[in-house]
């Protein structure tokens, strides 16, 4: 029985030592064919399936690290986004840091386009899986980053440490753009700031709703996950002012923007009775009915919970 689970052990490796190698092979022969259209091009073609049959997550960083010093500015920006599929792949969170740590390269690139891909994807990346030196790289390239400041902001709103609320203030001040202001306020807020959360609350009370705010803040104030920003959006959904296109173009006529509200606020609230599809629409067939359903629930859940795990 030994001997068996040995050979199975033996098999097993050599199963894996052989798909890394095949995936070595294959790679960085999409790389080289890729090559010959880089100069022409910028948009490489991603080999999503290869990819995704990847097992061996470690085996297959080291061959896509090996493209990310290529002279070649589109092979090394196809390098990165391979790293962003990669993360789809990876079942482990030491994984995820491994990966995120190759990921950092990519904010020092020469490329003004690849470091604005690579802050991107670190954005949409969860804050678990970012090890203490990561956040603190993050939060140090405050001071240093001149450009996606607003992304960079964002990010480092997520990483629930609030001794970055101070290298966060200065955005807010005077002197910068208003997105920029606005961004950073949004960040320090996430961040348990209090005195973030009033201001952009003042900010909201003498708003009229309309698709414009729904579409432009509405995201930022459900990134805060800051009760008493929630707590306007509740407010918002007892409205019937019918200030907001429809998402149908072939609907003319404005709508309630609660429904939109409605949409974004769902899958952000523990146990709501109320669920919301990946393509971002309630899970209803009647809107007004599901609008009812959910003011009567905050009726009843005043102390409602935000949900950690959005």
């Amino acid at each position: 029985m030994k001997r068996t689970f040995a050979i199975l052990f033996i098999l097993v490796g050599l199963s894996l030592q052989i798909s890394a190698q095949s995936f070595e092979r294959a790679y960085l022969k999409n790389v080289e064919e890729s090559r010959e259209q880089a100069a022409g091009s910028v948009n490489l073609s991603i080999p999503y399936d290869l990819l995704r049959a990847q097992r061996d997550v470690t085996r297959a960083l080291q061959v896509i690290d090996q493209t990310l010093s290529d002279t070649l500015m589109p092979i090394r920006k196809l390098g990165y986004q391979s790293l962003d599929v990669l993360h789809g792949v990876a079942t482990e969170t030491l994984e995820h840091q491994q990966i995120a740590g190759v990921q950092f390269k990519g904010l020092d690139d020469a490329s003004a386009e690849i470091r604005t891909i690579t802050l991107d994807n670190l954005s949409e990346l969860d804050p678990q899986y970012y090890t203490t030196p990561q956040r603190q790289a993050l939060t140090n390239r405050l001071g240093q980053q001149s450009g996606n400041v607003e992304v960079l902001l964002e990010v480092v709103g997520k990483l629930q440490e609030p001794a970055a609320i101070e290298s966060i203030r200065p955005y807010a001040q005077a002197g910068n753009s208003p997105t920029v202001r606005w961004k950073a306020y949004l960040a320090m807020a996430r961040l348990g700031d209090q005195a973030a959360v009033a201001t952009i609350l003042g900010k909201m009370e003498n708003l009229e709703v309309n698709t414009d705010v729904v579409y432009d803040i509405v995201p930022g104030i459900i990134y805060t996950q800051q009760k008493a920003l929630y707590d306007w959006l509740v407010n918002e959904l007892n409205s019937e002012q019918r200030n907001c296109l429809p998402a149908d173009p072939d609907q003319t006529r404005p709508i309630n923007c609660a429904y939109r509200i409605l949409e974004y606020i769902a899958p952000q609230i523990a146990e709501f009775p109320l669920a919301v599809s990946e393509s971002g629409d309630l899970e209803t067939r009647n809107y007004r009915q599901a609008l009812q359903t959910a003011r009567d629930w905050f009726d009843a859940n005043p102390d409602y919970e935000i949900s950690t795990n959005q």
